[in-house]
């Protein structure tokens, strides 16, 4: 049902443990039109909608923390639903996809607009991880003139926050870069935290493992504790998240230990009650924001089963 090239670009995507959500989201647009586009694609539009539907549940179960590979699936069966008459499958998939991925370029300028007149002259802000929209609302704020200092976690095991330290330092940006576990002792000296989001649902914030623990200590040490983050991340309260397994313990230990198992794991869980709040391209949503945005998000029947 899946063409044989389509399959490959999934696989491409399930194996890959350092691009972001954006460059996974571009790849999974990849795919998708790749079935449209695919020399033996079925000229029965039935069958290639089925097709269409196992690539977008295919590309959910292949990243499954990452809530725009199921919503650049789901906006595209609902879009072909409500296609007019006369329009044909690939011409509709290959607008939504489009629409889709134009949508991400666009809210991620915003988003860092909005997160950057955060940043007053004299801060300190902590970031985790390394995501993309975290790093563009800093260099805004680097643009608009504002002096201010980050304090960045290696974000082990992949290391990814030493890369954005060191492209942030380029950019005449300030830069402490601590062990992820030293971050907790500098809190007190920290006035902002950003980071991204892999996914954002009733269920909570799902981000580098680590995120947790910084928004339990940032709350309790009242400090503020920000993701940014697009509507693609979101996710409605039906959207069922398998349990993460866990990675190449290899990453941690290339050692072989008697009687120690290694846990490698690459994101937590962090209670919206936890977060000051989410920073979107319209609007800074509290807590209690987000449960309209979660309750307007429909499933489609293709990806409930």
């Amino acid at each position: 049902m899946i063409p044989r090239a389509t399959r490959a670009k999934i696989e491409t995507i399930r194996a890959d443990n350092l691009s972001g959500a954006v460059a996974l989201t571009r790849q999974a647009a990849q795919a998708l039109l790749s079935v449209v586009d695919d020399e033996n694609a079925p000229a029965d539009d039935d069958r290639l909608l089925d097709s269409l539907g196992a690539t977008a549940k295919a590309l959910i179960a292949a990243q499954p923390t990452m809530a725009p590979l199921f919503n650049v699936g789901n906006q595209l069966l609902w879009t072909l639903e409500s296609r007019p008459k006369g329009e044909s499958i690939p011409h509709t998939v290959r607008q939504s996809c489009h629409t889709f991925l134009n949508a991400i370029e666009q809210s991620g300028g915003k988003i860092a607009k909005r997160a950057a007149a955060l940043i007053e002259d004299g801060m300190t802000i902590m970031t985790h991880s390394a995501s993309a929209t975290v790093a563009q609302a800093l260099y805004t704020a680097r643009r608009d003139g504002k002096r201010f200092e980050i304090i960045a976690t290696e974000s082990r095991p992949m290391n990814e926050g030493v890369a954005l330290a060191k492209s942030l330092g380029q950019a005449g940006i300030k830069v402490a870069l601590l062990t992820d576990a030293a971050a907790f002792a500098q809190l007190a000296e920290v006035q902002r935290i950003f980071v991204g989001a892999d996914s954002v649902s009733p269920a909570g914030l799902i981000n580098k493992s680590g995120t947790l623990g910084l928004a339990l200590a940032a709350q309790a040490l009242g400090v503020d504790f920000y993701a940014l983050c697009g509507l693609e991340k979101f996710l409605p309260d039906a959207y069922a998240h398998p349990p993460e397994p866990p990675k190449n313990p290899a990453e941690i230990v290339t050692e072989t230990m008697d009687n120690v198992t290694i846990l490698n794991f690459y994101f937590d869980h962090t209670p919206l009650d936890r977060l000051t709040g989410v920073i979107t391209a319209d609007n800074i949503l509290t807590p209690a924001d987000l449960q309209h945005t979660f309750a307007a998000i429909a499933i489609h029947p293709l990806l409930q089963s």
